[in-house]
């Protein structure tokens, strides 16, 4: 009997533990300690429930549905396994079996004939609701924390909801969790059908591309946003894709073409942001400069800290321009 509480007091040491090391992404480190934790007969639901989560943020998908399908065995009912089981498998690109996971899910919550005869028609499983607040509430507010855990909730209720996907890139961007961001849009991108959703997925990402400093795919990104018919990008604006098209072609140094983007922005807008200020730069010999480094633009709208000329983000405060045409408004 001692060496059995024993045992748990250092199981659920082990886990808190691991817990801590997946918030700090030292997800090898977490692994061994979690799986030292679920393995054997006084392995815990908590434990195995964990090594799945770390498995899917290793990307080790197979691994991953093996942990929480051993969490379903014990325990048939656990809903963050089911849906997180749904997540993994869509990761994975295993559609059929995400599907067959999401209907499971919306199947045992559905109520009762008795239950909604008793207590009314429930409301629809969509998790986190702030009445009278929207996800474009949210973003305009720069509350970035209230849009994860909506986002969150969301995907806990539908793991296959694309706009959930895309409220959750946007929350972890500005939260400094810009590969998390990536995966987020990734997947959202597998599950959308429409142009337009898919236009604005893509802006997104080419954003957190910007900020992870990967400017050759934000460069790909951009490009191919600006080639779509405008009918295809829905609301996104053509100003704004080559304003940040114009940026990562001077980041790369790519001087010309930097500057053939920008004429053509002027074209559609000449007085868009500071589009005149970005062109008279590039147009003086790089030999007539008096230095190499990159003169101020406009202060940022949120702190107010000068932003480097043609910038899309500050790194001061997080803030990103055109934040208004980054909410998608999909029926997903």
């Amino acid at each position: 009997m001692i060496f059995r509480l024993i045992r748990l007091w250092w199981t659920r040491k082990l886990v808190r533990r691991a817990k801590q090391l997946l918030e700090e992404e030292k997800f090898s480190e977490a692994a061994e300690l979690a799986l030292d934790a679920a393995q054997g007969s006084n392995g815990t639901l908590e434990a195995k429930m964990l090594m799945g989560m770390i498995k899917l943020k290793l990307e080790e998908y197979d691994d991953a549905a093996t942990w929480f399908r051993a969490v379903l065995e014990a325990e048939p009912g656990h809903v963050d396994a089911k849906t997180h089981l749904a997540m993994t498998y869509a990761r994975a690109k295993r559609w059929d079996k995400a599907m067959a996971v999401v209907e499971d899910l919306a199947d045992k919550r559905a109520p009762r004939p008795a239950e909604t005869a008793k207590h009314g028609a429930a409301p629809a499983a969509v998790g986190f609701q702030d009445p009278g607040r929207t996800a474009a509430d949210m973003v305009r507010d720069r509350d970035w924390t209230a849009l994860k855990a909506a986002s969150d909730a969301t995907l806990k209720a539908n793991p296959l909801h694309a706009g959930a996907m895309l409220q959750l890139g946007m929350a972890l961007y500005r939260l400094n969790k810009p590969a998390d961001a990536l995966k987020y849009y990734d997947d959202a991108l597998q599950i959308i059908k429409k142009d337009a959703d898919k236009a604005i997925v893509n802006f997104n990402r080419g954003t957190v591309l910007m900020q992870l400093a990967r400017w050759q795919e934000a460069c790909q990104t951009f490009d191919s946003l600006a080639a779509m018919p405008p009918g295809a990008r829905g609301k996104l604006r053509e100003e704004g894709i080559l304003y940040n098209l114009g940026y990562c072609f001077s980041q790369r140094k790519m001087i010309k073409m930097a500057r053939s983007t920008y004429e053509r922005l002027e074209r559609i807008n000449p007085t868009y942001k500071d589009v005149a200020l970005c062109l008279k730069h590039l147009r003086v010999p790089l030999a007539a400069r008096v230095s190499d480094r990159e003169p101020a633009g406009s202060p940022c709208p949120s702190c107010a800290k000068p932003l480097p000329l043609g910038a899309v983000l500050c790194r001061h405060c997080g803030w990103t321009s055109d934040t208004e045409m980054l909410v998608m408004q999909t029926s997903t």
